[in-house]
Formats: structure tokens, C-alpha cells, sequence
């Protein structure tokens, strides 16, 4: 599906990426040669993402160069800091320094700039991130990344304090998974590849577990909170080596960073991979092993002194939350045939094989809500 240019790109010449091309080469006397932009795939319903290179000539030497520009909408016109969507939370995060706190082995990508542009668009300008182990990760390192995150997730706790910003997400499981009963029309079950996803069996089971959510979600709640990043699936993860030559972590799209629960940052980790095809889901199970052994480890590595159970508890409700209960209305979409084309487009592979997956994830968190024990 090709998606429309977007005519305010228009704006940029040489002139404006002069000042972004030097800050992010650290050059300060750096001119541009030549450059081109092309669009990427990624973002969602209400962003986009472009990719400029090109060389600069600096000091005799001619240089390459990269930048990320990605454009964020307010996807109804409103500013609430408390929604979910709120499409200038991950500007904010830049601008506020939070990202800059962070342990060594996790980072951000460097923003240069941030620009709003008629009170309902914002621009990012930051810097690409090659991922140094390019193709499809080993399982060591799932477990590697999990590890990290479990550090990460620690250096929040006890200091809840630091982190009032309303822009913060809070209650985003709760905000994710809404009020609207996951219960589907009739028709839309009969559609075979909606069936192929919820056979009738995980159906049933889906609707049971919705009787339970709201208890569910307030055990999460109420267990102490850290800052998480709470979107940390393979597309926006990538390892490269720090200054001390250690493999280190680069989270992009902030955009939901915010409070919860010890255990709910892995959730993406396992289904999100799946669901988006960076992971054999036939090997789900190793998997879930390493990630939850690694994230474990990180945390304790920190000073964390908690129960495992707990996090195992919180891990498994927020997979089934976010990735059965959260995303059933995908099953509109599916059968629809005018949509197939935008979630092939999205997710990168043809519709078929998507829903392969996607009933081989919902099988493995049919089996994963034997462990949530609240």
C-alpha cells in the first residue's frame, strides 16, 4: 500500500539540515554535499518516519551522514497528558532530561531537535540507530536485552518521586485494554481467518478472562511502581557497544514510557516479537525462559530484592491482557478485505502468515494464565 507524501517535507533543504548534520557528526564546520530522504516503515496510525543521508564535506574529508525525522500527530486534536495516545509524550521526554538518567548498558538515541509545527504535528529529529547485530537476534540475546531491561526497571524504585510528570503514562494496562467487552459479532467469528486466531476454544477462554481483568489490573496497580518504557519489542530495540565495548541496549518510541509493575516491560518482549514475526514462534517456550530468567537477573543485579512469583504473576496477566484481550478488535480488521493491505503493510508479511503466528501466540498465553496467580 503506498502512503501519501506528506507536503510539509517540502519545507526541508540543505539550509535546515545544515545545523542537524553538524550536531550529530559533532562537526561543527561540516557542509552539506548532497542528501535524499526516504520514507521508512514503522511509526503507527498517527506518525511517520523518515530517513535523510547523504556526505558532508569537513576538514578534507568527505563524511557520511544520517538522520531520523520522526513526525508525530495529535491523533483527535486534544492535549491530555493523561491519555494513553497523548502524541507529545515522547517529545517530552526528550526535552525534560529523563532519558539522560539512565544506567550505561540502556540508552535513548540522541534527539538534536524538536520542532512543533502548527499545534498538532511534532518533529524529531534524532539519530539513527544500527543495530551492530543486524538480522534475526540468537535467543542469548532476548536474554541479554531482558537483563537490561531488569536494570533498568530497578533504578525507579524507592524513587517514584522523580517521576511525576503528567505526562508520564499511569494505569497504562488498564487504559490498553479499555472498557469494551472483547466479545466478537457472529460474523466477524465465522471470518476463517478471525476463526484460525481465536478458534472457539480461546474464544471461550478469552471472554472468561475478561470476568477477571479488573483484578487482575488492580494487583498490578497496586504492587510498587518503576519507570518503564512498556512498548520494548525487537523493532524498537536495537544493541550496538557502549564506550567501554559492552554490549549496550537503544530503546526508540518512547511514547508510552511511564509507571508500572515489576514484570509488565518484558510482556512485549516475548508476544510483541512473536506477533510481529522477529521470533520463531515455534520456539515460544525457550523464549519465555530466557527472557523471564534474564529479566530476573537484571533486576536482582540492581539491588532489587522482590518476589519472583509476583513478577511472574504480573508478566503473564499483562501478556493476556495486551496481546489476546487488548488487541481482539483486531479481528474487525481482518475481516474486512480493505484493511489487509494496512496490516500487511504494517506488520511486514503477508495476512496469512500473520494470523499463523497470531494464533500460535494466543495458544502459548491460553497456557501462560496458569501462572497468574492473584
Amino acid at each position: 500500500m503506498d502512503t501519501p507524501s506528506n507536503p510539509n517535507l517540502e519545507i526541508i533543504d540543505s539550509v535546515m539540515l545544515t545545523p542537524l548534520v553538524r550536531r550529530s557528526m559533532q562537526r561543527g564546520e561540516a557542509k552539506i554535499i548532497d542528501w535524499k530522504k526516504e520514507r521508512l516503515y514503522g511509526g503507527s496510525f498517527n506518525s511517520e518516519i523518515h530517513r535523510f543521508s547523504g556526505t558532508a564535506y569537513d576538514q578534507g574529508e568527505v563524511l557520511p551522514w544520517s538522520l531520523i525525522l520522526k513526525i508525530i500527530r495529535s491523533p483527535d486534536g486534544q492535549d491530555d497528558p493523561s491519555s494513553l495516545n497523548y502524541w507529545k509524550r515522547e517529545a517530552f521526554a526528550y526535552q525534560s532530561g529523563l532519558l539522560d538518567q539512565f544506567p550505561d548498558i540502556i540508552c535513548a538515541p540522541r534527539c538534536f531537535e524538536i520542532v512543533e509545527q502548527s499545534g498538532v504535528e511534532v518533529w524529531l529529529w534524532i539519530e539513527e540507530i544500527i543495530d551492530e547485530l543486524s538480522g534475526s537476534w540468537q535467543l542469548d540475546q532476548y536474554g541479554n536485552v531482558a537483563r537490561h531491561l531488569g536494570q533498568f526497571n530497578s533504578i525507579g524504585f524507592g524513587r517514584q518521586a522523580q517521576f511525576t510528570q503528567p505526562w508520564l503514562t499511569k494505569g497504562q494496562l488498564r487504559a490498553w485494554v479499555g472498557d469494551a467487552s472483547p466479545e466478537l459479532p457472529p460474523n466477524i467469528l465465522a471470518y476463517p481467518l478471525v476463526s484460525r486466531v481465536w478458534p472457539h476454544d480461546i474464544y471461550e477462554w478469552m471472554l472468561r478472562v475478561w470476568s477477571k481483568q479488573e483484578v487482575w489490573i488492580d494487583n498490578i496497580e497496586h504492587q510498587p511502581q518503576t519507570l518503564a518504557h512498556l512498548d520494548a519489542f525487537r523493532r524498537n530495540l536495537f544493541s550496538r557497544q557502549n564506550k567501554q565495548g559492552l554490549l549496550q541496549t537503544v530503546m526508540i518510541d518512547w511514547a508510552f514510557v511511564g509507571s508500572a509493575a515489576a514484570g509488565e516491560e518484558i510482556a512485549p518482549l516475548v508476544a510483541a516479537s512473536l506477533n510481529f514475526l522477529d521470533f520463531d514462534s515455534t520456539q515460544v517456550k525457550a523464549l519465555d525462559q530466557v527472557v523471564f530468567e534474564g529479566y530476573l537477573e537484571g533486576l536482582r543485579e540492581a539491588g532489587w530484592r522482590g518476589d519472583p512469583r509476583a513478577v511472574r504473576s504480573t508478566y503473564a496477566a499483562a501478556s493476556i491482557l495486551r496481546y489476546c484481550i487488548g488487541v481482539s478488535g483486531v479481528a474487525y480488521m481482518i475481516a474486512d478485505e480493505s484493511q489487509h493491505g494496512l496490516l500487511e503493510q504494517i506488520f511486514g508479511h503477508p495476512l496469512e502468515k500473520l494470523t499463523d503466528v497470531w494464533a500460535s501466540t494466543n495458544r502459548f498465553l491460553f497456557h501462560l494464565a496458569d501462572e497468574v496467580n492473584f
